[in-house]
């Protein structure tokens, strides 16, 4: 492990204002922020800790000017340094920050509706881009734009009053990635962030001689949070690029790391995989990874594979295996549950993929022919509990049982914008004897062992069929190691139901690599991954679909939408390169459609009814 080497100034802080405040003061011109958008020297702008405070008064100045304080204000994120000044303007200001991608017209057409905000911030060239579609939602008429590259720093700065906030009031509102519903906004308090600001240092021990190399959204909830506020937590600089050149090419992200000598990063897991995949082991040889003493692996299932492909992929770099350090986490716990081991390497459990299907843990060896490889997410940090619950019952499982991972503690958020039902439904759960207080409940399927956490998958993506449970992601994998033509981490399974009262339909959706073989027998590639499914898992999918790469819908920090993909598959909009499937695959199809027509029927009928019922105030509690 790690010795924790926490910087000998004072961390607590009451607000984030009180933070960047104390930052600016002890670091100064210190580089805190800098910015190229390929992770290179080319155009690089970059913000040091006074720079960032004076122009985050500057902002808040003209913010107050107008009587935002306590109101809502739409950050426009790009890749670049603004949306972390227009954050910390609204900071400065006692505003309420919803951070957003200017380019992400669905999410916008969901987020901004439901924030409601009445000002917006954004640069000059970002209005342009974005005015006209937000205006076409029906929210531009009441909305105040206020262009940040356009604000006299160091004159608007010196009319800024520090506002009356305190470390209960909402800071920001997070909107959830929408994997598998529609994004919901999170209501967090300065006192949520500064908590899991100091639950993720706890993790990767981070001072203020680290510096850090990134290349997440800046919207997103580890892109702000982990990769931007955690960072500034700790006093140290951190050198950001372009998602988009990330996903061009990958490599970029670690000749950024090797460039910088940076001791940190974060990322998901397929952002690992995408660099094996795509480096020659001439490009794995020039890069320099030994500054690296940790690298985060989050925000979707963590793999056993990707760890020892990157490890063994990077080693001729200097990448150490116990750099890697999983972590599991979420926007309604801010960010970070749980991190760090005991281990000096991350801790992998082989388990019987058949007890895995009644909800029980049984130990095989790795070399089972039923053995699934299952990533430990480290020990729940900061004080906070984790309970693994029966998701029906509400009763704790037993040891070596699955259950929902339900959280408790100071980095739960304060609930749901404007969503009073589904805040006490998610935020509110109770064990049955009421005595552990109020957990709120992930969706997310797992289970501890030796204080550790494993995450095996989310409610609402678990396939059941014929009473048995079904992980997707194992699936997916499954499929995408059948045929070197399947691009890897680029898959959606889920299931139909043809009708009540049927048995659920198993439908695998799946990329084709980029650089495929263009001889390849598609439609035999297809009929490969049926059969490797039928025998690994002893159910037969109803439709196997090949797609061009990158055709299935993602999150913004890159998460499979497997729920929107199964709706695109009901409503046709799904055009496969090549198609396996069962003779009775388009009857029950239509069945599926009928049903899930009538579903949404119910539904509005049942909201209709609501409308007429005494209208409550909607809020958080």
């Amino acid at each position: 492990m790690h010795q924790d080497t926490a910087p000998t100034a004072e961390l607590a802080a009451a607000t984030l204002v009180d933070l960047l405040r104390r930052r600016a003061d002890a670091y100064q011109d210190k580089v805190a922020f800098s910015f190229s958008y390929n992770g290179d020297d080319e155009h690089r702008t970059q913000l040091t800790y006074r720079e960032l405070d004076l122009r985050a008064r500057a902002i808040a100045s003209a913010l107050q000017q107008q009587g935002a304080a306590g109101e809502r204000a739409l950050v426009l994120c790009r890749p670049g340094l603004d949306s972390i000044v227009g954050f910390f303007g609204c900071m400065y200001a006692g505003v309420i920050a919803v951070p957003v991608h200017e380019r992400l017209a669905p999410r916008l057409s969901a987020v901004v509706p439901d924030a409601h905000a009445r000002f917006a911030l954004a640069t000059a060239e970002t209005q342009d881009k974005i005015k006209s579609a937000i205006d076409e939602l029906g929210e531009g008429r009441d909305l105040r734009w206020i262009r940040t590259d356009e604000i006299d720093g160091t004159g608007a700065a010196h009319s800024w009053v520090a506002p009356e906030v305190d470390r209960d009031a909402i800071a920001m509102v997070q909107y959830t990635s929408g994997s598998t519903t529609a994004p919901k906004g999170v209501a967090l308090t300065h006192r949520n962030l500064l908590h899991n600001m100091e639950s993720i240092r706890q993790v990767w021990h981070g001072d203020d001689t680290a510096t850090s190399v990134f290349w997440l959204p800046s919207h997103h909830d580890m892109g702000l949070i982990g990769a931007i506020l955690s960072m500034l937590y700790v006093g140290c600089t951190t050198h950001l690029m372009s998602p988009a050149a990330f996903v061009k090419r990958p490599l970029r992200w670690l000749e950024a790391i090797s460039r910088h000598r940076a001791t940190f990063t974060c990322a998901p897991n397929f952002a690992y995989d995408l660099c094996v995949e795509n480096s020659t082991p001439e490009q794995r040889a020039a890069l320099d990874l030994s500054s690296l003493t940790t690298a985060m692996n989050g925000a979707e299932p963590v793999q056993a594979t990707t760890l020892q492909a990157f490890a063994e992929a990077f080693a001729p770099a200097g990448f150490r295996p116990e750099v890697f350090c999983p972590v599991y986490g979420l926007a309604e716990a801010t960010l970070l549950v749980s991190g760090g081991s005991d281990s000096a390497r991350p801790v992998v459990l082989h388990t019987n993929r058949l007890g895995l299907q009644d909800d029980r843990v049984v130990d095989v060896a790795p070399e089972h022919p039923s053995a699934i490889a299952l990533v430990s997410c480290g020990r729940p940090q900061g004080g906070q509990e984790v309970a693994i619950v029966d998701p029906v019952t509400h009763r704790r499982c037993g040891a070596d049982e699955v259950g929902e991972i339900w959280i408790a503690g100071p980095s739960v958020g304060w609930g749901y914008w404007a969503r009073p039902d589904e805040t006490t439904e998610t935020f509110a759960a109770v064990l049955p004897d009421g005595s552990a207080g109020a957990f709120l409940r992930t969706g997310d399927l797992g289970f501890l062992r030796s204080g550790e956490l494993f995450v095996t998958g989310r409610c609402k993506d678990l396939v059941v069929i014929r009473g048995g449970n079904y992980y997707p992601n194992d699936i997916e994998r499954t499929a995408q190691a059948c045929h070197p033509a399947l691009a890897s981490g680029r898959g959606a399974v889920f299931a139909i139901t043809p009708g009540l009262g049927a048995v659920e339909q198993l439908v695998v959706v799946q990329e084709l690599a980029r650089d495929r073989d263009p001889a390849a027998d598609l439609p035999a590639v297809a009929g490969t991954i049926r059969a490797a499914v039928a025998e690994r898992y002893g159910i037969q999918p109803n439709s196997v679909l090949l797609v061009e790469h990158l055709s299935i819908p993602t999150t913004s920090s890159g998460k499979i939408q497997r729920g929107r993909c199964r709706q695109q598959f009901l409503d046709g909009e799904i055009a496969p390169v090549a198609h396996w499937r069962t003779a009775s695959a388009l009857d029950d199809l239509a069945k599926a459609q009928e049903l899930e027509a009538a579903i949404k029927i119910a539904d509005l009928l049942q909201a209709e009814a609501a409308h007429q019922q005494p209208v409550q105030q909607a809020g958080v509690h």
